[in-house]
């Protein structure tokens, strides 16, 4: 298996050798689906039962040994194993809705358990595939996936993978959606890992919840030294629990409701407070992505450097650039959470800042706060009045135990009052682009090991939109690079002198880059 950097050594051969390829009749076909089929279904019923979960049996599906054993052949050097299991009980959904939600629509899955999930696409099965899902009459779908999975950094390259998945009722009342990777019907599928059988496993539980069994089986590129080593290494960043995590806060912040109200809601407005925040998130993670979505965004510093500069293509009004950059910091992520979220309002306003009434330091008044019931997620409007008039910041605070995020940007009044006011529907709502152009600023958290929130350290990636006057003078990446260095460091050196208690000495700062120390 290939890994994304790395290319087939062409060979001259001075001898040609005659082939032959076996031709199978669409029979054939056919058995070999079922098959594959049948033992992936085998694999992710076993794997659930070795967890020692409520799977007490494993079905009798005939010889499948030689399958079975061609999906737990040992990963090849430079590749390893990343095998989890989780369980949960998901309040409020039946299980054959969690069926349908995965098998049915690949924009809810990705939405469901995004931003873990970073892009999917979905297509019909074809061929032999297609007719198995015709003749099995227990196979409610079958589709063929393309997904793209990304931590919210730069230093972490993104896991591609391509697979079959396909809903099957085991029973009344109990679903299995098996995801087979595409390696056994397409060797040359886009992809550099490879999603060994793996699933979900679902029953009722009660007339009105549902208990799910997550298994993760997955094949990937050995870990590169770096700051995310840690959280990658002990299956913290990718494994089972993680997507069943990331599952139930999707599922929370979708029944958000509106408190502390100071101006007029329109009932439709949550729906586009969740979109435009969805859509926020989307441009960061595209921000950090190996490969950058090139009609909007061109990394324009080096794979090499640290920094990350993209020049935003797609804003006329302005010259703009984003800047990217991650760093450990040895604080509890709930303390540097905390302390974020009133940053990053502040980097918002800063621009419409009046420095001679120092008004960026400001509390900017609170509109509205539209959250989930246990505050995991808390989207915010603020209002400052400045000399250009009336200025709206929007944030959202979301906060896991894996990965929390602080983004905000700015509003119109035009726009509030459209949106949030009138409860006009945005184009964020109906939306299936890879990325809107909607430029926020701010912060992802990981813990850097165990312990979630309050693990002993760290690891933060900071965005920020950096904007430029067409008319003013030239401007080149070192100069933007600067801008964003003196940002990067201001951040840093508030995070050691105010949380993590220690004094930073001049405005040289250490921090980690690569999994090395260097100065910026």
């Amino acid at each position: 298996m290939l890994s994304a950097d790395q290319t087939i050594p062409r060979r001259d051969l001075s001898v040609a050798f005659k082939t032959y390829k076996r031709q199978l009749s669409n029979y054939q076909r056919l058995q070999l689906a079922n098959n594959y089929c049948k033992a992936a279904y085998l694999e992710v019923m076993s794997l659930a039962k070795e967890a020692g979960t409520w799977v007490r049996a494993k079905p009798r599906l005939g010889n499948l040994d030689d399958l079975v054993n061609e999906f737990r052949t040992p990963p090849l050097p430079g590749r390893k194993m990343e095998v989890s299991v989780a369980t949960a009980v998901i309040p409020d959904v039946l299980a054959s809705e969690i069926a349908e939600m995965m098998t049915l629509s690949s924009n809810l899955w990705s939405k469901l358990l995004f931003p873990l999930v970073k892009y999917v696409e979905g297509s019909n099965v074809v061929g032999s595939l297609q007719y198995l899902s015709y003749a099995d009459v227990s196979i409610k779908a079958a589709v063929q996936m393309y997904a793209e999975l990304q931590l919210p950094t730069t230093l972490v390259p993104t896991r591609y993978f391509e697979f079959l998945r396909y809903g099957k009722e085991i029973m009344d009342g109990i679903y299995i959606i098996v995801d087979v990777s595409s390696r056994y019907s397409d060797p040359f599928a886009k992809r550099n890992s490879e999603r060994r059988p793996s699933g979900v496993i679902i029953r009722e539980h009660g007339p009105e919840d549902c208990e799910i069994i997550w298994i993760e089986n997955v094949e990937v590129d050995e870990t590169r030294e770096n700051l995310y080593s840690t959280i990658i290494g002990s299956n913290l960043a990718y494994g089972a629990h993680r997507w069943v995590t990331t599952l139930l806060w999707n599922l929370k912040r979708d029944k958000s409701s509106f408190s502390d109200l100071k101006i007029d809601v329109h009932p439709g407005a949550g729906s586009f407070l969740l979109a435009l925040t969805q859509a926020m998130k989307r441009f960061f993670m595209e921000c950090v992505s190996q490969h950058p979505d090139e009609t909007a965004l061109t990394v324009i510093t080096s794979g090499e450097d640290p920094i990350r500069i993209l020049h935003n293509k797609k804003l006329n009004e302005y010259i703009s650039f984003v800047g990217v950059n991650s760093f450990r910091v040895q604080a509890k992520p709930l303390s540097v959470f905390q302390f974020l979220m009133k940053k990053d309002l502040q980097l918002e306003f800063r621009v419409f800042g009046d420095s001679e009434t120092n008004e960026v330091d400001e509390e900017p008044e609170l509109l509205f706060t539209f959250g989930t019931d246990d505050k995991s997620n808390i989207i915010s409007l603020h209002k400052r009045v400045t000399k250009e008039g009336i200025v709206y910041g929007l944030q959202e605070a979301s906060m896991d135990e894996y990965c929390s995020f602080i983004l905000s940007k700015t509003l119109t009044e035009d726009t509030v009052n459209a949106h949030i006011v009138c409860g006009n529907k945005s184009i964020y709502e109906d939306s299936k682009s890879r990325m809107a152009n909607i430029t926020p600023s701010g912060f992802a958290i990981m813990p850097d090991g165990p312990g979630g929130l309050h693990c002993d350290a760290s690891l933060v990636t900071f965005l920020v939109q950096l904007y430029y006057d067409p008319l003013g003078n030239p401007v080149d990446v070192e100069f933007v690079r600067k801008d964003f260095l003196s940002d990067l460091n201001s951040i840093i050196r508030e995070l050691n002198e105010k949380v993590v208690g220690e004094k930073t000495n001049g405005i040289e700062i250490i921090h980690l880059t690569q999994g090395k120390a260097s100065c910026i």
